[in-house]
């Protein structure tokens, strides 16, 4: 079988596709990705050695923007190439994990008359998930919340894919960090949060003083800023972006973090205690819904952006780190995440009825 993978924009997006794309062709399946060229769904297809055909979609701001005068004549142009593209292709299905290069990988799917399934990872469902519901064979959710936005959606929750681990662990000698004391993991997510990277900054010396270490992903954006004044502090590892990002996490004794679907499950699969300060303009603010319920499943803690302050953020750090064992109690109960597996066997199996319908 052949399937083609649509999605990209944020490496929420990206990853969960590849982690399925592996499983499809360790299965003796093929594989290939359609999305913009030069984005962060090519650079990540690519490295990972995948076929990789290019669209040219924009995407839809929520705000003003002039841009938005030009995105019908983008999606228009963009479902032409997907069109184009799945009938030079051939796949047996195409399966789509949200944003907006997934719209018109799906739309041209639809107008094909090809299976499409859907991969959502946010609590609230992106607009192609809830737009396009009623047309996709199967939608896998990853929150259960995400069922009463679908009502339409024939839904499945397997969670989120996530690629296999290392077989070798992190360790925290190649970073120039110390086993005896504990780490606090900050990220941004891939582009950076200059509002988390400010607070960060102002309590660095507290931190220390305290006896925890920090690793602290900046993002591309704003490492420049920050890499003169810490680069060379002890018990300090900066960096922009790694890709092995993943496995410190495994080394982490907490982690303050966005709260994007991916990030979230990472920390699900490593156990690993959290503040979650959601990105405040996230599509349909999805971000605060997936903190709220990891949250209430007693597994992080809520930080909304505008209460985000370096008094603030000690205090929180001191919660979460006193109430360790409980948070790790949670975090232990939860059940271990299949997603990858299930969703690969489900889709195939689908595909499979498909052909004798």
């Amino acid at each position: 079988m052949k399937i083609a993978f649509g999605g990209g924009g944020t490496g929420g997006h990206i990853v969960p596709a590849l982690a399925l794309a592996e499983c499809v062709k360790q299965l003796q399946h093929e594989a290939f990705f359609i999305g913009n060229h030069n984005s962060i769904e090519e650079r990540l297809v690519r490295s990972a050695n995948y076929p990789f055909r290019v669209i040219k979609v924009q995407k839809l701001y929520r705000s003003f923007s002039l841009s938005n005068l030009l995105f019908p004549f983008y999606l228009i142009g963009s479902v032409v190439s997907s069109c184009r593209i799945l009938k030079q292709e051939k796949p047996d299905a195409v399966f789509v994990t949200g944003g907006f290069v997934a719209g018109p990988v799906a739309l041209a799917a639809i107008i094909l008359h090809i299976p499409v399934f859907c991969h959502e990872s946010n609590s609230y469902p992106g607009l192609v998930t809830r737009y396009l519901a009623k047309y996709f064979k199967r939608i896998y959710i990853s929150f259960e919340s995400s069922r009463k936005y679908l009502p339409q959606g024939k839904i499945t929750n397997f969670g989120i894919p996530l690629k296999c681990a290392s077989p070798t662990p992190f360790s925290v000698d190649a970073i120039g960090l110390v086993s005896d004391k504990p780490v606090i993991l900050v990220s941004g997510g891939s582009q950076g949060s200059l509002a988390i990277n400010n607070v960060i900054e102002k309590i660095i010396p507290d931190l220390l003083n305290k006896g925890y270490q920090l690793i602290w992903q900046t993002g591309k954006t704003s490492y420049s800023r920050f890499a003169d004044k810490f680069k060379k502090v002890p018990g300090l590892f900066m960096f922009d972006f790694s890709p092995d990002y993943v496995n410190m996490l495994c080394i982490a004794k907490l982690a303050i973090t966005r709260a994007g679907a991916m990030t979230i499950a990472e920390l699900e699969e490593n156990k690993l205690a959290s503040i979650l300060i959601p990105l405040p303009s996230a599509a349909e603010n999805h971000q605060y819904y997936n903190a709220l319920e990891q949250q209430e499943k007693g597994v992080a803690l809520l930080m909304e952006q505008s209460q985000l302050n370096h008094i603030a953020l000690l205090e929180a750090i001191d919660t979460v780190i006193g109430h360790l064992s409980e948070y790790k109690g949670k975090l232990a109960g939860l059940p271990q995440n299949q997603a990858t597996q299930k969703i690969t066997n489900d889709l195939l199996m689908q595909i499979q009825q498909s052909r004798r319908i």
